[in-house]
């Protein structure tokens, strides 16, 4: 039996971090259900979920059992994995997270959609900066209720911000922390403050690496570089390609609005998201992007000094 106790989770959302998620309890045993709006959609993230797997069962062959999953294991994560457009087919999980993109009126009109169709059990949030506070009103159970912050890549990061709301129970808690040890996973817990914990500090550090940028002080790639003395495996640039710079500019925007002019958003974030260029999933941000993966420096950004 699980830490947790248990059985069967829901996921909504099949993103980037839903898919991640969605794979993570699949492969630590947990009948896992994923809603989504769109059928294509979903056929879209099993297959990136598939795609992930086959990359953990070549590492396995490849380190001779040391790292990575065996072919068994795969099929039966895949197995324990199923697939729904309807809010109907979650009612009897035992807790579902919700990973729908970072707009807190979508977020609250799911959880209200839950509760008027009678699910009662926990719910949680990946959302990287709304007021958990927030979110559990609009489920109506605040007590049920708190925010599970998943890192990117899912499957291979092992911290999961927590967050309690202002009416959280112990109770929900306590299992939220079992549920990460489930999943394999490290809790890192954080109040229910602007930015919580990561991106409190981490959000102004990659705004900041913008504003450097802005005032010609070093290129897209030295700014990167200059990181990498820091131990990091990414720049706060290309990170920001990878999160999302819609992501970003929101939580900046979170942390202005609640903690003052210091966390205002620079200038260049706002232009590149107001064109639409939001990084790796868009395929240009700071960066140019094909399948994920950064070819070039965005010309656009290249170009753009202020001051």
């Amino acid at each position: 039996m699980s830490e947790s106790g248990l059985k069967k989770i829901g996921v909504i959302g099949i993103g980037t971090m839903g898919n991640g998620i969605a794979q993570v309890a699949a492969q630590s045993g947990f009948e896992t259900v994923v809603m989504d709006v769109d059928a294509g959609v979903l056929e879209k993230g099993l297959d990136s979920i598939s795609r992930s797997l086959d990359r953990l069962v070549k590492a396995f062959e490849k380190s001779g059992g040391e790292k990575g999953i065996d072919p068994a294991a795969k099929d039966e994560a895949v197995n324990r994995l199923s697939t729904t457009t309807l809010s109907e087919d979650l009612l009897d999980c035992d807790l579902i997270i919700e990973a729908v993109p970072e707009r807190p009126e979508l977020k609250e009109k799911i959880n209200r959609k839950l509760a008027e169709l009678g699910y009662d059990n926990l719910l949680v949030s990946n959302t990287s900066g709304i007021s958990i506070t927030r979110l559990g009103a609009a489920y109506g159970r605040p007590e049920k209720f708190m925010g599970m912050h998943f890192m990117n890549p899912v499957p291979m990061q092992k911290g999961v911000e927590i967050i309690r709301g202002l009416a959280t129970s112990d109770e929900t808690y306590a299992t939220v922390v079992a549920l990460c040890h489930d999943l394999g996973k490290i809790e890192i817990a954080a109040e229910d403050k602007a930015g919580f914990a990561i991106n409190r500090m981490f959000v102004p550090f990659c705004n900041e690496a913008v504003r450097i940028i802005e005032e010609g002080i070093a290129s897209v790639e030295d700014v990167d570089k200059c990181t990498y003395c820091l131990g990091h495996k990414m720049g706060p640039l290309m990170t920001s390609d990878y999160v999302g710079l819609d992501t970003m500019l929101f939580i900046c925007e979170v942390l202005e609005e609640e903690l003052g002019s210091f966390y205002k958003p620079s200038p260049l974030l706002k232009r590149l998201v107001e064109s639409g260029q939001l990084g790796a999933k868009t395929g240009s941000g700071f960066y140019t992007w094909e399948k994920y993966k950064a070819s070039g420096v965005n010309p656009d950004v290249a170009r753009y000094r202020i001051g």
